[in-house]
């Protein structure tokens, strides 16, 4: 099985799906060795990634939002990559093409390349850009075409796929579940007295911690709110990451609440940083999630890894991979989310985070290549049977 991974997202490491790409493709080339090829994007001389590739420019299209604001600009930028893709592998003819992104499964199934298409949310439901009602329908319409004609679908969670068999898009043989996963070799238990000693963190406070590249759409004012309610003096609440402007305004916030002196903010830090602060602390929360029914957050594995009492807002997708080793609360309810914080703190709730260790296990990297690779062979199966029926 020769398998062509297309990558959109840059490898550096700066978001989710920056790490999550970086990781996986990692693992499938340890496992797939020559039979994998990938295309990743380059911006200029960065220096390539630990792993064969091939690197393709990126146009920078997007950046002419800056003189007029538009969400077409990324979408024309990711289109023109995507052709230039295409005519690469039309020549290089791969049994199978892997994507994570839509503008590029779009472009592939439409020229009828055999495509397995991993889907983490509806494009055209995804926060976070100016869309026009143009757009929206525009992506729509990308949407379905991709999702009924792409060889296979890998959904994150299996609340999704349920979604897609409803809407009659894909046959349930042609829809596989594969969530997202945690770096093993970064993410494991540590002493936390020690942890809080290497950090200057306070020894005897309740921390209470939260990580993430970014903080739009994720329920961190929620997270402020719950935390003053909650009303613990001896409590401390550390937001590891964000970009410099959600921080400004997340600590005027905290400033507004009363709160600012029991919040620190941590600054982006190494993933191999950011866990000796999870594991320092004696809570991680989820306040919230960027999607519904496709959420399958990068820190949800990396906090079970942890040993940690979690709590995070009750969404089925999550429920999934947590099940009975977490705390729940009501989306946007700041009360429930500060009863469980006291709750978790309690050592009663510590066997939840040795729950969560345990299940976590299958869900590394090096197992979620594995089924990526059976998820691939298996599509090609159905397809050559499918081929050999109509003959």
């Amino acid at each position: 099985m020769r398998l062509c991974y297309v990558a959109y997202s840059p490898l550096n490491l700066e978001s989710a799906n920056s790490v999550q790409t970086f990781n996986t493709l990692r693992e499938l080339s340890k496992q797939l060795g020559e039979q994998l090829t990938t295309l990743v994007p380059r911006f200029g001389n960065e220096a390539p990634p630990p792993f064969p590739t091939r690197q393709l420019a990126r146009i920078p299209i997007n950046k002419l939002s800056r003189l007029y604001k538009s969400g077409r600009w990324s979408y024309m930028e990711r289109a023109l990559y995507a052709e230039r893709a295409k005519r690469i592998l039309r020549a290089s003819k791969p049994d199978l093409i892997y994507t994570r992104d839509l503008v590029c499964a779009y472009r592939f199934v439409r020229a009828k390349l055999p495509v397995l298409y991993e889907v983490h949310d509806l494009e055209s439901q995804h926060p976070g850009q100016n869309k026009s009602a143009r757009l929206l329908e525009t992506l729509k319409r990308m949407d379905e075409i991709t999702l009924t004609k792409a060889r296979g679908i890998v959904s994150l969670t299996e609340t999704f796929r349920q979604e897609i068999l409803a809407r009659g898009w894909q046959p349930p043989e042609r829809v596989f579940v594969i969530p997202d996963a945690y770096d093993d070799a970064i993410y494991f238990p540590r002493a936390k007295k020690e942890m809080r000693a290497k950090l200057n963190l306070p020894r005897d406070a309740r921390l209470v911690a939260y990580a993430g590249l970014t903080f739009k759409y994720r329920g961190l004012d929620l997270l402020l709110r719950a935390f003053k309610q909650w009303n613990d003096a001896h409590a401390r609440l550390a937001l590891l990451g964000g970009r410099a402007f959600e921080v400004e305004e997340l600590e005027q916030l905290a400033r507004e609440l009363g709160i600012a002196e029991r919040v620190v903010f941590v600054k982006r830090q190494p993933s191999n940083v950011i866990a000796e602060y999870l594991a320092a602390s004696d809570v991680l929360v989820i306040p919230d999630t960027v999607t519904d029914a496709t959420a399958s957050p990068l820190k949800m594995f990396e906090y079970m890894a942890m040993a940690r009492p979690i709590v995070c807002v009750d969404r089925a997708s999550l429920r999934e991979i947590l099940q009975d080793s977490a705390l729940y609360f009501p989306r946007g309810d700041a009360n429930a989310f500060a009863e469980q914080l006291a709750r978790a703190v309690q050592p009663a709730a510590q066997s939840l985070g040795e729950r969560a260790r345990e299940r976590v296990g299958d869900f590394t990297y090096a197992k979620r290549a594995e089924k990526i690779v059976r998820a691939a062979a298996s599509v090609l199966q159905i397809s050559e049977f499918s081929k050999n029926s109509e003959i």
